[in-house]
C-alpha cells in the first residue's frame, strides 16, 4: 500500500470511528435518559398508590358498616344511605343542583307544592275517603270537619273569618276542583252554580304550608279530575317519608335557587366529576335537620356518613400501566445495550484496523528518512 492510500485509508477510519464514538455516545444520553424516565415512573407509581376515593356508608353486613363509592345519585336519592339522612348538593352561590325531572316539576307547578308533589304522583293529604267512595257517612262526615279545620286555620293565620259558611264550602254541596299547577283552587256552590277562586292571602312560609294543605285535602276529598283521584296520599304511611322528602326538596328550590347540568350522563352520572366537585369546593353539601327544619351545611372532612378509603382500583390500574412502562423502559434498554455492543465490536475492528496501517505508515516514514540520512 503507497504512502498517499495509507494516509486516505487512515483519514476514512479515523471519521468512522469518530462517527462511531459520536453515536455511543448518543446511545448513552438516551440510557441516561431512560434511567431519569425510570425514576419518574417509580415516583408516579408511589404516589399513585396514596390514590383515594370517597366512600358513604350504605347499609350493614350484620355489624359491619358497608360503605359504596359516592355519587351524586346516592348523596340525593330518596332512602339511600344508612344514616336516614338527606342531602343536597349546591353550588359556591348556595343554588341547589336538582335533576331534570325537579326543574321540569318545579317549572310546570309554579312554585306550587301541591303541583310538585302531583308531578310525582302524590299528595300531601292524609286522608284516604273521597265524597264519591264507598265510605260511611261517619268517615265522611270526619273528613268534611278535617277540611273544615284546615281551612280554619289558615283563614285565621291571615285575620280572616267567613263565620259558619266561610269560602262557600257547605259540606254536601260543593264540587271542589283545582289543577294542581295552577297554584290556587277554586269552587262551585252547587246550589248556585257559582264558581270562585280561593286565593293565597297569606304572606308567611307557614301561612302557605297551611294553605297548600288545606287544598291538598279538599282536592283529595271533592276533586272529581282523574288524577286527582289517582294521587298516592300521605294517609298512607309508606308515603310519608317520600312526602316530606318531595316537600324539603322543593322547598330549598324556592328559598336558595337551583340549577341543572346541561348533560346529565357526563355530570351526575359520573361519580369521579361528582367526587372531584366536592374536592375542590365547586359543589357543596346540606342536610335536612328535622330539628332545625332546615338544610345545614356540612363537608367530605366532617361528615360522619362519608369517609375516604384507599381506591384498590384505582391502584390496579396504575400497578398495570406501571408494569407496562418498566417493560417499554427495560426493553429500550435492551435495544440501546444491543446497539452498544455492536459498536463496541466494531469500534475494536477499527482500532485494529487503524494500528495495524498506522504502523504502515510509522515504517514508510522511517524507511525514508533512512534514505535521505
Amino acid at each position: 500500500m503507497g504512502m498517499a492510500a495509507s494516509q486516505a485509508r487512515l483519514l476514512s477510519i479515523t471519521a468512522r470511528m469518530t462517527d462511531n464514538e459520536n453515536s455511543a455516545q448518543d446511545i448513552s444520553y438516551s440510557k441516561i435518559r431512560l434511567a431519569d424516565q425510570t425514576e419518574q415512573v417509580n415516583t408516579d407509581y408511589l404516589n399513585a398508590l396514596k390514590a383515594t376515593k370517597l366512600t358513604v356508608l350504605t347499609g350493614f353486613n350484620g355489624s359491619e358498616e358497608v360503605y359504596t363509592d359516592i355519587s351524586y345519585n346516592l348523596m340525593t336519592g330518596y332512602n339511600t344511605l344508612a344514616a336516614g339522612q338527606q342531602y343536597v348538593v349546591t353550588d359556591k352561590k348556595g343554588r341547589v343542583l336538582v335533576t331534570q325531572k325537579q326543574k321540569e316539576a318545579f317549572e310546570a307547578s309554579n312554585g306550587y307544592l301541591n303541583g310538585f308533589l302531583a308531578a310525582y304522583g302524590y299528595s300531601q293529604a292524609d286522608i284516604d275517603v273521597t265524597q264519591n267512595s264507598d265510605a260511611s257517612d261517619e268517615d265522611k262526615a270526619l273528613v268534611e270537619q278535617k277540611i273544615h279545620d284546615a281551612w280554619d286555620k289558615y283563614l285565621t293565620s291571615v285575620d280572616l273569618h267567613y263565620g259558619d259558611e266561610e269560602h262557600g264550602l257547605d259540606f254536601g254541596f260543593v264540587s271542589f276542583s283545582n289543577d294542581p299547577y295552577d297554584g290556587y283552587a277554586t269552587y262551585t256552590d252547587l246550589a248556585t252554580g257559582e264558581t270562585k277562586a280561593l286565593n293565597y292571602e297569606g304572606t308567611t312560609q307557614e301561612q302557605r304550608e297551611l294553605y297548600d294543605y288545606a287544598v291538598a285535602l279538599t282536592e283529595a276529598y271533592y276533586g272529581t279530575s282523574d288524577s286527582a283521584n289517582k294521587l298516592d296520599t300521605a294517609a298512607k304511611a309508606e308515603n310519608q317519608t317520600f312526602i316530606a322528602y318531595l316537600t324539603n326538596i322543593f322547598n330549598k328550590m324556592q328559598s336558595a335557587g337551583y340549577y341543572v347540568e346541561e348533560d346529565e350522563t357526563k355530570t351526575l352520572k359520573d361519580n369521579a366529576w361528582f367526587e372531584e366537585g366536592l374536592r375542590s369546593g365547586d359543589l357543596q353539601l346540606e342536610y335536612y335537620s328535622a330539628t332545625e327544619k332546615k338544610f345545614i351545611s356540612t363537608s367530605i372532612d366532617s361528615d360522619s356518613s362519608i369517609q375516604e378509603v384507599e381506591d384498590e382500583r384505582e391502584i390496579a390500574i396504575v400497578e398495570r400501566e406501571y408494569q407496562m412502562k418498566l417493560e417499554e423502559i427495560e426493553q429500550q434498554d435492551t435495544k440501546y445495550d444491543m446497539e452498544l455492543k455492536k459498536l463496541d465490536t466494531e469500534h475494536n475492528a477499527l482500532q485494529t484496523e487503524y494500528d495495524s496501517v498506522k504502523n504502515v505508515i510509522d515504517k514508510n516514514v522511517e524507511k525514508s528518512f533512512q534514505i535521505f540520512s
